[in-house]
């Protein structure tokens, strides 16, 4: 078998793909932690020569280096051998001539965590893929355009769930604090929630999306903008997805 038998390319969107294949064949736990972690490699050369034992005298040794916050690396680093087991099949040595030499784990301090409601769809995986993906790098500000997106989707779902209009006469979609007022009042309608705490937060919780919007609009990539500073993005990032997993933990509890 010659050097030519193997692509010897690294896979596009490998990240996405790992992410994917671990969601679908292994755990969303995993997957979840992963996709909040960032990914890099170093190609060691030839496995052999790599200390890789076997006929691998024409693959090419990968060494992997998972980065990300105290609590995602721990829980991988119990998870090693599932997780070098993944990345060996994504790599598929047998068409790329790759080989995982080992997987090392970094725990980072100077980024913050946050957590998505798990919803299926190509929609929301793309986008938790590209929040994740900027906050592993530390850049909340990239998050911005696509954390709105995110909470207008999964606003809409709720909504639809409980056959509360999402889009007025002519088909345009209500904005963001306009849905969560809709879903305040239909959860204290209802009786969702224990404590009339929640309620006043929920209703709190509209004039902070209707400001998110401005966000949106004026200072994200969504547009030509002079973009928010990494502080106040970071609290604006912090705030909005701790409301959406307050909805999902209490739509979970109440299914």
């Amino acid at each position: 078998m010659g050097q030519l038998s193997f692509t010897y390319q690294f896979p596009d969107n490998f990240h996405t793909k790992l992410v994917n294949f671990l969601r679908l064949n292994v755990s969303n736990t995993l997957a979840q932690k992963v996709a909040a972690c960032s990914i890099s490699y170093t190609d060691q050369g030839w496995a052999y020569y790599a200390g890789m034992k076997g006929n691998n005298w024409d693959k090419n040794a990968l060494d992997f280096m998972i980065e990300g916050k105290q609590d995602n690396i721990k829980f991988l680093k119990n998870n090693t051998n599932q997780i070098k087991d993944s990345i060996q099949k994504v790599l598929k040595p047998d068409i790329s001539g790759f080989l995982v030499r080992k997987v090392e784990f970094i725990i980072r301090e100077d980024s913050f965590e946050i957590s998505l409601p798990q919803e299926t769809g190509e929609v929301f995986e793309v986008l938790s893929r590209d929040i994740y993906d900027a906050l592993a790098k530390d850049e909340p500000s990239l998050v911005l355009d696509r954390l709105h997106t995110y909470s207008s989707k999964y606003l809409r779902n709720l909504c639809q769930k409980y056959f509360i209009d999402v889009s007025d006469a002519e088909g345009n979609y209500y904005p963001l604090h306009n849905l969560a007022g809709s879903l305040a009042k239909y959860y204290e309608n209802n009786h969702v929630f224990q404590s009339d705490f929640i309620i006043r937060a929920m209703k709190s919780s509209i004039s902070i999306f209707e400001r998110f919007n401005a966000v949106r609009n004026d200072y994200s990539y969504a547009h030509d903008n002079d973009i928010l500073n990494k502080a106040e993005a970071t609290y604006i990032v912090t705030i909005i997805t701790a409301t959406l997993n307050l909805l999902n933990v209490v739509e979970k509890s109440n299914a």
